[in-house]
């Protein structure tokens, strides 16, 4: 068990994470963005696996390639897609009322 390891790992993939989500996931291109949370996913379950005891094989993979996966997913359900939108949002001159 590294248990300073894996808080560090935790708390460094959580921050790249929350900067990837929140700052960059419009501003960069799409591949970037996802590339980018995938990685801060892998990291944080990286530090996930550092701190428990007993962990196998298995439990490297599963845990890996669902964080790689899943944080991607989950970040383009919360704030939809990745990338610069192709034009500008304006808002509408006239009430419809």
């Amino acid at each position: 068990m590294h248990l300073g390891a894996g808080i560090a790992l935790i708390i460094t993939g959580s921050t790249l994470a929350c900067v990837a989500m929140f700052v960059l996931w419009r501003r960069v291109a799409s591949s970037i963005a996802v590339g980018l949370v995938a990685f801060a996913g892998a990291v944080v379950g990286t530090g996930a696996l550092l701190v428990q005891e007993d962990v196998d094989a298995a439990s490297w993979v599963v845990t890996l390639v669902a964080f790689v996966v899943l944080t991607p997913v989950h970040t383009r359900l919360v704030f939809g897609p990745a990338g610069p939108s192709g034009g500008m949002m304006v808002a509408a001159g006239r009430s419809a009322a």
